[in-house]
């Protein structure tokens, strides 16, 4: 291979690896996100009442 035809390969190697990580990082978000919902609607409190930093903005 040439040095341009590598270098190519090399950068759409990084984006591949990129994208890779950051659908994972967004779908464990998710998952964590729906897990906390569940918890919290299993106590019966609301997403505010849960989160200190949302009673310091309501304020």
């Amino acid at each position: 291979m040439d040095g341009m035809t590598y270098l190519t390969v090399a950068y759409l190697g990084m984006i591949a690896g990129i994208a890779i990580w950051t659908w994972t990082v967004v779908n464990r978000s998710r998952a964590i996100e729906s897990r906390l919902a569940a918890v919290e609607a299993n106590l019966n409190i609301s997403a505010s009442e849960a989160d200190s930093i949302s009673k310091e903005q309501a304020e």
